[in-house]
């Protein structure tokens, strides 16, 4: 495994981290927790060590059962979580980064985790009701204390990240970034390298397109997150995604890595993982550099 160092903080954090949206068990379809509880160990095998949740992600399931697997590895992986989206009893997701919400929050993940500290801290979203300077104080206190180590963003824009950087020490930013989708990335990388902030690529093979196993036909369900992807949205753009994807070397999820890991800039790629098999064609996308076609790999 390759490591990098995330930003300027003393995190190595592998090329090729884990994101656990799908551990949840909500949103992704059919989902088998022993099998993605298998996945979560054959990372660790490979010696991937970045593992990155949230607890809106199957409201707290995703944080729960990767604290219990981790736990006996504690000190030897670096785990992200986030803060600033809460629900009600009914399911419905509202943004809250006011200082109430942030003490919840906290205290929750590390219930779940099972942890007495979490490696990064990150802003889930914005939130326009809380000033961004009152969330950050309140995380500044959090890894004064010592229960975060490392504050983070995720979904900011270039403008945002400056006006972050300004009010505490944030390290890193987490943007999608795929062949398909590069606008917000494209804002931000300058900036990360320009200041040696770690950039952390989520949806890097665009929510299953870029895996090359999509049929034009196949829709996502009606609970399916992927509704809410532009990609998916429009019935005319996701079979044109569908289409570039066939076209790639096979297999495609070895070119959609690859040309993310060259990418000056990008730290580390999040990859959702849910079986064996997964993690063991993700990380062969490590040993593609300067391969003409990812088949040679």
């Amino acid at each position: 495994m390759q490591y990098r160092q995330l930003g300027a903080s003393n995190l190595a954090v592998s090329r090729i981290g884990c994101g656990t949206w799908a551990l949840g068990g909500r949103g992704w379809g059919a989902h088998n927790e022993r099998q993605a509880r298998a996945a979560l160990e054959a990372c660790l095998e490979h010696g991937i060590n970045f593992f990155d949740t949230a607890p809106v992600y199957g409201f707290g399931r995703s944080e729960q059962v990767l604290g219990e697997v981790l736990r006996p590895v504690r000190s030897r992986v670096i785990i992200a979580t986030k803060c600033g989206l809460a629900w009600n009893d009914s399911g419905r997701v509202h943004h809250d980064l006011s200082r109430e919400g942030l003490r919840r929050d906290l205290d929750a993940s590390l219930r779940r985790l099972q942890t007495d500290y979490i490696d990064l801290y990150q802003i889930h979203w914005p939130d326009r009701r809380n000033p961004l300077e009152e969330t950050l104080d309140e995380l500044a206190g959090f890894q004064r204390s010592g229960a975060v180590r490392r504050i983070g963003v995720c979904n900011f824009s270039a403008q945002q990240l400056r006006e972050a950087r300004g009010l505490a020490p944030v390290v890193s930013i987490q943007q999608p970034y795929n062949l398909l989708q590069q606008d917000e990335a494209r804002e931000v990388l300058p900036l990360c390298r320009e200041h040696t902030l770690g950039f952390i690529a989520y949806s890097p093979l665009a929510q299953g397109v870029l895996a090359g196993e999509m049929a034009a036909a196949a829709r996502p369900g009606v609970r399916d997150v992927r509704r809410r992807n532009p990609l998916y949205r429009d019935r005319e753009r996701y079979e044109q995604a569908v289409r570039y994807a066939a076209g790639l070397p096979r297999p495609a999820a070895h070119a959609a890595l690859r040309f993310l890991l060259d990418q000056p800039g990008v730290t580390c790629v999040l990859v959702g993982m849910t079986k064996r098999a997964h993690v063991e064609t993700n990380i062969a996308a490590l040993d593609c550099r300067g391969a003409r076609d990812p088949a040679d790999c």
